[in-house]
């Protein structure tokens, strides 16, 4: 047999003369929640890892990623747009009001994504406890049965292998042990065939010339069911595909004997293909060598179709398979250690990747009462990249698989994607088709505005800076005094335009600004919520033109005026005792100094012989610390310096630890020149990410935390090979946690761990 390795390029032109390679990047979405199971009043918290399936590696384009939370009858909750910036994101969601019902879903897309119909966004449902949340739900006992013969053909006078799912009314797998298969005349061919948890069961049959066979059960007072296997086609070549080995894989052609000596001679091909890897094997039909073993090591790892074709290159059997092979780097492991604090109160987690690993993981974690039961997401970061992307529908309980992987899941893989054919692209649409961009990769916030009272012939740029998060761009004025520019802008700032006229000289203009409205409702979610367990609406929701609306969208303010819709709360609840707060123009205002702003936080504040002390009003008086960036601030720094420079402010002010951290303004603009800026408010940009707090349980020791609260999440952890990574979880009485780790490194690694530790016996 000949072996050829070809680029998808040559096949497609050489062999196949269909379709051609698309260039374009594909994206691939995965969300890590803190919990699927939330309480009224909690929030949800997650993080957002977006990679490039062709590369595998994190996505580096995209910087928009939409996120809304939809009901069962297809209403729109939520509508959030997060800043992506290496491949990674993270935000939150008040699970508040709102929330009326018990069972929700939650979907991730970007919007280039909507390019190509075969990629669909991230998918995860979750749920709202509400009253009687303790009672037991009711199954549904409607039992459904599909059988997926392999390759997709059922071949007479050969014996084929069957795949079986088994769904109740709610599209929920059955385990069963008692399936039955008979012939047309009622005999009962092989009894006690099983499916696992997942609905899952495999079985063999050799269908004889003329015979119908049937899969059949008897349950509820002899109610029976049965399902009908295709009638078998004589005189066809399929496959069969042996994943069990550890060094090689078996491709067995499956056929009667006389088709075989039939067709002795003639020429087939086997193609393995994974995205742009294609690997083509010559098989000469001959009926003393049926069987094709190929090393594992010669295929990419991960999940891989194999289809066989004919001498005319027409597919007449295929199937997917997952190669487990050893030393790929996609999946990782992190070393999780710990060690209970001094006092007991919390518990140090340390973790570490091993030396060995060339990379640098940006995780997140999530950390449970032991006895949770609120964490049960679909997919994890492994099955989200490897395995779904290639599927048509949601892989049931993608994550089961892929923690703690063992023969028997591995095989029960195997039978899934038996189940599932060729998946999402077949032979001859295997590639993306070449999509007309309808819709182009974001990478920021779009602007138009327009200076009405610019003079061309000596102004012809604007300056542009977002107040709190230092972006700054500067614009050309075309024909007609517009201009437009694409800026990272988060919700509740506010954005400053000023006209550069002679010798770089700033003024302030009177101007327009749009800022485009990305976070309206703008596409048919009506498929993307048919998944199996939830019965969704299928009426379109309603279109919403997208037309630049300049009149609807500007809110102007001068610099002694605030709208109502720029006065949020800038207040962020940390911890107990910590607190942060954004500054704003009308703190600025207020408080010109820092020293005032402290006053106006509660703290102490002497000023005397060259020396700042900042104290806390609680007995005994401690003082509290004052950093700038991370740095201890001088007593200069702090009696010189304007609020006006400060980004952002996190304090304590307890007796027992108190503290100022000072954030500096990346975009400070000195009070001689502020006086000559426009300023804009920013209500349609992104949702800015706040540090998490948990919810204000009444009682960490009852059934009601235990089960469905939360103790920590950390969404944005850097993992490296060189240091542990550190993190301090409180432990509020709990004598165990469990903890949930997802990651992705900067390479492609993918790391998914969940860990039990038991607290009491240490």
């Amino acid at each position: 047999m000949r072996q050829q390795l070809l680029v998808v390029p040559v096949l497609f032109c050489v062999l196949l003369s269909t379709g051609q390679r698309n260039p374009e990047p594909w994206e691939n979405i995965h969300l890590h929640f803190n919990k699927t199971t939330f309480l009224k009043g909690e929030r949800l918290w997650f993080a957002a890892y977006i990679q490039d399936q062709k590369t595998q590696r994190p996505s580096l384009a995209t910087t928009n990623l939409h996120l809304g939370i939809y009901s069962k009858d297809g209403k729109e909750i939520k509508r959030k747009l997060l800043y992506v910036e290496n491949g990674t994101s993270q935000g939150d969601i008040a699970i508040d009001s709102t929330f009326t019902g018990e069972e929700y879903t939650v979907l991730a897309w970007t919007k280039y994504m909507r390019n190509f119909p075969k990629l669909q966004p991230y998918g995860q449902n979750i749920k709202v406890l509400d009253g009687d949340f303790l009672g037991t739900e009711e199954l549904n006992s409607d039992i459904e049965i599909a059988v997926f013969p392999e390759g997709g053909v059922f071949i007479e006078e050969a014996y084929n292998q069957i795949g079986i799912r088994v769904t109740d009314g709610l599209g929920r797998g059955v385990a069963l042990n008692d399936l039955e298969l008979v012939d047309s005349n009622g005999k009962v061919l092989r009894s006690k065939i099983t499916t696992n948890r997942l609905g899952q069961g495999k079985t063999g049959l050799l269908p004889e010339q003329d015979k119908t066979y049937s899969l059949r059960l008897k349950y509820r007072s002899n109610t029976v069911v049965s399902k009908k296997i295709p009638k078998a086609i004589p005189e066809h070549i399929g496959m069969n595909v042996e994943n069990n080995g550890k060094e090689k894989i078996l491709f067995k052609l499956v056929a009667a004997e006389e088709t075989l000596k039939k067709e002795a001679g003639a020429s087939f091909s086997l193609a393995i293909y994974q995205d742009d890897f294609v690997v083509f094997e010559e098989v000469p039909i001959d009926e003393d060598k049926t069987v094709v073993a190929l090393n594992r090591t010669a295929l990419p790892y991960g999940l891989n179709t194999a289809v066989l074709l004919n001498d005319s290159l027409e597919p007449v059997a295929w199937r997917m398979f997952f190669n487990h092979r050893k030393q790929q780097n996609r999946r990782q492991t992190v070393v999780v250690e710990h060690c209970l604090s001094e006092f007991g109160d919390s518990l140090q987690v340390d973790l570490i990747l091993p030396e060995a690993v060339e990379d640098e993981m940006q995780a997140s974690l999530s950390v449970l009462p032991e006895a949770a039961s609120g964490y049960n997401p679909a997919q994890s970061i492994i099955s989200s990249f490897l395995v779904q992307p290639y599927l048509k529908q949601q892989l049931p309980n993608g994550r089961y698989y892929f923690q703690d992987i063992n023969r028997r899941k591995r095989y029960e893989l195997d039978k899934q994607l038996l189940i599932e054919g060729w998946g999402k692209y077949d032979w001859d649409t295997r590639t993306l088709e070449k999509a007309k961009l309808e819709f182009e990769m974001e990478t920021g916030i779009p602007i138009r505005g327009k200076v009405i009272d610019a003079n061309l012939t000596e102004e012809q740029q604007v300056f542009l800076f977002s107040q709190q998060f230092g972006d700054k761009h500067y614009a050309d004025l075309v024909r007609g005094k517009d201009f437009s520019v694409v800026m990272r802008l988060f919700e509740n700032d506010s954005l400053g335009v000023s006209v550069i006229g002679k010798k770089g000289k700033l003024r302030k203009p009177k101007a327009e600004l749009g800022f485009t409205v990305a976070v309206q409702p703008d596409l048919d979610v009506s498929n993307w919520l048919a998944f199996d367990q939830i019965n969704r609406l299928p009426e379109k929701p309603p279109e919403t033109s997208q037309v630049f609306d300049l009149s609807e969208r500007i809110i102007a303010l001068e610099e002694v005026t605030v709208t109502e819709k720029a006065l949020v709360a800038n207040k962020y609840q940390f911890t107990a005792a910590i607190e942060g707060r954004q500054i704003r123009d009308e703190d600025i205002k207020k408080y010109p100094s820092v020293l005032n702003y402290f006053r106006k936080l509660g703290f102490r504040v002497t000023v005397g012989n060259g020396q700042v002390v900042v104290q806390s009003y609680n007995s005994p008086y401690p003082v509290a610390p004052v950093s700038i960036n991370g740095m201890p601030a001088t007593a200069v720094e702090l009696m010189n310096m304007p609020l006006s420079s400060v980004q952002f402010v996190t304090y304590n002010k307890s007796w027992l630890s108190p503290f100022i951290a000072i954030s500096i303004n990346p975009n400070y603009v000195a009070p001689e020149n502020r006086n000559r800026f426009i300023k804009f408010a920013i209500e349609n940009g992104y949702v800015r990410p706040q540090e998490y707090f948990g919810a204000n349980y009444p009682d960490y020791n009852s059934a009601l935390f235990k089960s469905f609260g939360a103790l920590d999440w950390k969404a944005s952890l850097r993992i490296t090979p060189d240091i542990p990574t550190s993190i301090r979880v409180p432990l509020h009485h709990q004598k165990g946690v469990k903890l949930y780790l997802e990651g992705m490194g900067k390479k492609g690694g993918l790391v998914s761990i969940s860990k039990e530790i038991v607290i009491d016996s240490e």
